[in-house]
C-alpha cells in the first residue's frame, strides 16, 4: 500500500472513531452534511434538504442559534480544504466535497449504519495472520477492527457483535490481503456471558 493511501486509512479510522466516541464536532457536521452539488454554501443553501438546513442553522442564516462559531466553522472548513476533502468551486463561494471527501463520508455513514443495527445475536470472530511484507495493513485491519467494537481474544484474534463492511472486505480483495483474514460467525461460544460483558464495555 503506498504511503499516502495507508496514512488516508488511518486518518478515516481515526475521525470515525471519535465521531463515535464523542459526537459530531464542527468538522464532522461539514463534512457529512456537506451537499455534493453546488449552491451558495452560506445563503443560497435549500432548507428542504435536511443536510442543508443544518448547514444553515451551524452558521446561524436562518436567525437560529448556532451550535457552533462563525468562526470555529470557517477554520474547519479551510482545515478540510487543506486536507483535500472539501474544494471550492471556481466562483469561490461554493463548497463541494472532493472524491477523497465523498470516500470519507461514505466510509463513516457505512460504518454508522452496520451498528446502529440490533444486533442478531451473533458473534463475529476475527483471525488474520499477514506476512512482515504486509505488515502495515496489521494495523489498518485492527484500527478496523476496533472501530468496529471488537475486542481482542488473543494475538490477532478478535471477537465483535457486529459484522465487518463489505467495503472493507472488498478493499482487502483488491489489495490481496482478504487471503490473510478468516471471518466466522457463530451462534455460540462458550463463556459467552463473559465475552458479552467484554464486549458491552466498549459499546
Amino acid at each position: 500500500m503506498p504511503h499516502e493511501d495507508y496514512v488516508f486509512q488511518k486518518r478515516k479510522a481515526s475521525f470515525t472513531k471519535k465521531i463515535f466516541g464523542k459526537g459530531l464536532n464542527a468538522s464532522a457536521y461539514v463534512l457529512l452534511n456537506m451537499k455534493e452539488s453546488g449552491e451558495d454554501f452560506l445563503n443560497e443553501l435549500p432548507s428542504s434538504y435536511p443536510g442543508f438546513a443544518l448547514l444553515k442553522v451551524m452558521f446561524g442564516v436562518n436567525g437560529k442559534k448556532p451550535p457552533f462559531k462563525k468562526n470555529t466553522v470557517r477554520v474547519n472548513l479551510n482545515r478540510l480544504e487543506k486536507q483535500g476533502l472539501i474544494a471550492k468551486s471556481p466562483k469561490e463561494k461554493v463548497y463541494l466535497l472532493t472524491d477523497k471527501g465523498k470516500e470519507f463520508t461514505s466510509y463513516i455513514k457505512n460504518r454508522f449504519a452496520i451498528l446502529k443495527e440490533k444486533w442478531d445475536g451473533k458473534f463475529r470472530l476475527v483471525i488474520f495472520d499477514v506476512p512482515e511484507a504486509k505488515k502495515h495493513w496489521r494495523e489498518v485491519i485492527r484500527n478496523e477492527l476496533i472501530l468496529m467494537q471488537y475486542q481482542l481474544l488473543q494475538k490477532s484474534v478478535y471477537i465483535g457483535k457486529y459484522p465487518l463492511s463489505k467495503t472493507f472486505i472488498k478493499e482487502l480483495e483488491k489489495k490481496q490481503i482478504a487471503d490473510y483474514l478468516f471471518i466466522f460467525t457463530v451462534d455460540q461460544v462458550d463463556r459467552r456471558q463473559e465475552i458479552l460483558k467484554l464486549l458491552d464495555s466498549i459499546s
